[in-house]
């Protein structure tokens, strides 16, 4: 992933040195058109990594569940040191991820600022956004509202039943049509 994100980085300043207004070449439509293959890149690879890390979350939860209804059958205290255990292991680990997440955001906020008529156009979208096709981001949206069902459907809270989750209270989220058969309240 790191590797990943430093090929992103370098491919801008080549793109830059190139194709640039004081590129060796400046050209403005062929710098606008790999900018924009740039920033799609950009974008599929910051979903990626936000998966990532809610994938992880799921996956936590999942043990966590498992473990408390063993321990409910059996009589055991399974749960807590082995939950304790895995907060170590570098699957649920995601601090690299989020810190790459987070430089990410910096990089897309750096080298595509976005400007006045742009940010009147993601207004306007931001009002009728619907997700038709499959593909990262709407995945990403499907794990986002799922960890918030989980988190929500909890009969019983501990500080290992479930995965710390920080979202922030955006109506965005809810405004998309997942199409699917399985409601998401």
């Amino acid at each position: 992933m790191y590797l990943q994100m430093q090929e992103l980085q370098q491919r801008i300043q080549r793109v830059i040195d190139k194709w640039g207004p004081d590129g060796s070449h400046p050209s403005a439509a062929l710098y606008k058109e790999e900018m924009v293959k740039i920033r799609k890149d950009i974008i599929d690879f910051h979903g990626e990594m936000v998966l990532l890390v809610n994938y992880s979350n799921i996956n936590y939860t999942g043990l966590a569940k498992i473990l408390k209804k063993y321990d409910k059958r059996t009589g055991g205290l399974l749960r807590l040191p082995f939950i304790q255990k895995v907060l170590e292991q570098p699957f649920f680990t995601t601090d690299l991820i989020s810190k790459l997440v987070k430089e990410c955001e910096m990089t897309i906020d750096a080298v595509f600022p976005v400007d006045k008529e742009e940010k009147k156009e993601k207004e306007k979208r931001k009002e009728a956004i619907t997700v038709a096709g499959e593909g990262i981001f709407r995945n990403t949206v499907a794990a986002l509202m799922t960890m918030q069902e989980i988190r929500r459907g909890s009969s019983t809270y501990s500080q290992f039943s479930l995965p710390p989750l920080v979202l922030p209270d955006s109506d965005l989220i809810h405004s998309f049509q997942l199409n699917t058969f399985i409601p998401i309240i």
